[in-house]
């Protein structure tokens, strides 16, 4: 026989804080919107939760079933004082939220009257005769379009399999992955009942990532990546031998370098440049959650290069202060480019 206290438990590791909470919320009257804006969550991953573990639909229980609910739950409550004693409260439903009410059948008509009818298939054009001039230029036109077709569809082919953010959108990078799940956010923000002042973690996080894969990229172009230094030269003035741009990006990818270790910066160039999953091969989700550590003390090493995080923050959030390093800024970038492309003129 099980005793109460071990039951009560069982229970608590059954239901978890986040499926407890959201539990509760939903028996108190919140809408699925709402929910999802408290607790930071997908609509979906809320309508999951609520379809799992509440399996009668909320608009069949009665205000007293539905409190009988909430008394159970606060007896056994695993949110460790998250929710206040308010949403423990049953409260009346709007009448969009109630069950609607049973009409007799449908004298509208089936759907399929409704819907568009499909385009048909356009029809194949005809032969072009070869034996005319008007046949042939027909002919040399149709394999022009079939060539070009076939140059776009390898590009974008060649494009795929490249990888990267900009190549296989946003939803598909390794930043934005962390950032869609809610893993560049800051523990405490995680709250049900946490208020975010300015910009949320996650967002600084971000933006920092996106600005550091910004520098990367710039690190990469310039008139220094071609044979020939008088023809060939892009970047922030196509005609310096070395672009002031990626001076600047040079710079400042050095300067972030040295403000944190060498493997948080390792780590953070695999998530943000290469877009790597790295956590994937990592089986203990301990070792994950230092990885996850490391990429936001990473990133808010970048907000603090870039001015969207204060030194007195970040030592008060990581525990210890960053050096104050230089900034090279676009007119000292430009006279060093300048400098530069004199240089060359006289070696050649």
């Amino acid at each position: 026989m099980i005793s109460e206290k071990e039951a009560k438990k069982i229970k608590k590791k059954e239901l978890g804080i986040v499926t407890f909470t959201i539990s509760v919320l939903w028996l108190s009257g919140l809408s699925i919107g709402r929910i999802a804006i408290l607790s930071g969550r997908s609509k979906g991953s809320i309508r999951g939760i609520v379809h799992r573990n509440l399996p009668t639909p909320r608009e069949e229980l009665t205000m007293e079933e539905r409190q009988i609910a909430l008394d159970h739950l606060k007896d056994v409550r695993v949110d460790e004082g998250r929710l206040s004693d308010k949403y423990f409260v049953a409260q009346e439903l709007s009448q969009a939220q109630e069950a609607p009410k049973s009409c007799g059948p449908s004298v509208l008509g089936t759907l399929g009257s409704y819907m568009k009818p499909k385009p048909p298939a356009p029809a194949p054009l005809p032969a072009p005769d070869s034996r005319t001039r008007e046949g042939r230029k027909e002919i040399h036109r149709r394999k022009q379009e079939a060539r070009r077709k076939e140059k776009i569809a390898t590009e974008e082919q060649a494009a795929r399999e490249m990888g990267g953010a900009e190549n296989r959108g946003l939803k598909g990078s390794a930043l934005e992955y962390l950032h869609d799940v809610g893993t560049l956010s800051d523990p405490a923000e995680k709250r049900v009942d946490a208020r975010v002042v300015g910009i949320s973690s996650k967002e600084r996080r971000k933006e920092a990532g996106r600005i550091l894969r910004g520098y990367m990229d710039g690190c990469r172009i310039g008139g220094m990546s071609s044979v020939d230094f008088d023809r060939v030269g892009t970047g922030s003035n196509s005609r310096l031998a070395i672009s002031a741009y990626r001076l600047q990006a040079i710079h400042a990818v050095g300067t972030i370098r040295e403000m944190m270790p060498d493997r948080d910066f390792l780590l953070i160039e695999r998530v943000v440049d290469q877009d790597e999953f790295v956590w994937d091969a990592v089986p203990s989700s301990q070792a994950r959650s230092f990885i996850y550590e490391a990429i936001r003390r990473a990133l808010d090493v970048v907000a603090v290069f870039e001015e969207m995080m204060g030194r007195s923050a970040f030592a008060a959030r990581w525990g210890y202060e960053l050096p104050i390093k230089k900034v090279v800024d676009r007119d000292d970038a430009r006279r060093m480019s300048n400098a530069a492309e004199e240089i060359l003129r006289q070696a050649r």
